[in-house]
């Protein structure tokens, strides 16, 4: 008998539990991100010239550096805050420290990775590279052939996927999170095709998710779609923009170079991570050659069930 109440009560338990609810909305928020292949071609010098001749580099998608995409309250137009469209910001309380854009959340289209090497060091951004292979060659294209630990040139992309097995203590790509590893779009193959951007026309397109957005209503509207019955959700505006590698030595300024300090054996060196407040200040990182979006209705995020797509049409000069 007292075998049998307690299996009940354990029973009952998890049912209360579901029943109550805590008046949050949190869901996953999915889009797209289009952008020039404009933004994906560069003027840099010639790998060896010793008179300053230049060579056009792509379209490609390694030219393509992080992008990173935000929820603000509102975003204004080129030349209000910033000569670029900008996020509304609170008030600046510290010197040569601009205000604060507070925003709801975000995510990325790329991580600035750990390659393994301090010669790679803010160098790679992932879903750009196919396999390590193509990361040597392109390196070796933009005449900064990648080199290792001793000085010495790097002969392919076995070296890098060993190093990192070995530097990581993984055993699989999946685990390095650099190359692309899956068959994203069925065909068979892991190629070009199932990297973050792929060619749509005469622009590049990724697919982005807000993971685990907390989304806000108001009690006294009426019912919108994708929010609880009787609330209607406040509106995000959705921004974003592009940090473009520097055509000196391919780094990205939204990486923190000395982060993550690299031990091992006889080997130290700082392997560089993302910077922790890119979407509260992006106007410390955003520089020539970067892109951004320009305002405009259909980023207003009001309902949890859309897939917005979001252009980066802005070059910043």
């Amino acid at each position: 008998m007292t075998t049998a109440r307690a299996v009940a009560l354990f029973t009952l338990l998890p049912l209360a539990g579901c029943a109550f609810d805590e008046g949050l909305v949190i869901e996953n928020l999915h889009g797209t991100v289009r952008i020039s292949k404009d933004a994906a071609t560069r003027e840099v010098a010639v790998p060896g010239s010793t008179t300053g001749a230049t060579q056009t580099l792509g379209p490609d998608v390694k030219l393509i550096g992080p992008v990173y995409i935000g929820l603000f309250s509102d975003v204004s137009d080129a030349g209000v805050q910033a000569p670029y469209p900008y996020p509304f910001v609170g008030p600046q309380y510290l010197a040569d420290t601009p205000g604060n854009t507070y925003p709801y959340g975000g995510t990325t289209v790329g991580d600035l990775r750990f390659a393994c090497l301090e010669y790679l060091s803010c160098k790679v951004s992932s879903g750009r590279f196919v396999d390590y292979d193509d990361m040597v060659e392109w390196f070796r294209t933009i005449g900064q052939p990648i080199l290792d630990a001793a000085g010495a040139e790097v002969p392919d992309g076995q070296y890098i996927q060993q190093l990192c097995f070995d530097e990581l203590s993984v055993t699989t790509d999946q685990e390095v999170r650099i190359t692309a590893t899956e068959d994203k779009n069925g065909d068979g193959d892991i190629n070009a095709k199932d990297l973050d951007f792929v060619e749509d026309g005469d622009d590049y397109v990724a697919d982005f998710t807000i993971y685990q957005q907390e989304v806000f209503y108001d009690h006294d509207q009426e019912k919108t779609k994708g929010c609880i019955p009787g609330r209607t959700c406040d509106a995000y505006k959705l921004w974003a923009y592009m940090d473009a590698p520097d055509t000196s030595f391919y780094q990205y300024s939204s990486c923190d170079i000395g982060a993550i300090r690299h031990e091992r054996y006889n080997i130290e060196f700082y392997g560089g991570a993302v910077q922790q407040d890119l979407l509260n200040f992006p106007s410390k990182y955003i520089s020539t050659g970067d892109w951004v979006s320009t305002p405009k209705p259909e980023y207003e995020w009001k309902d949890v069930y859309d897939e917005p797509e979001i252009v980066l049409d802005f070059e910043v000069q």
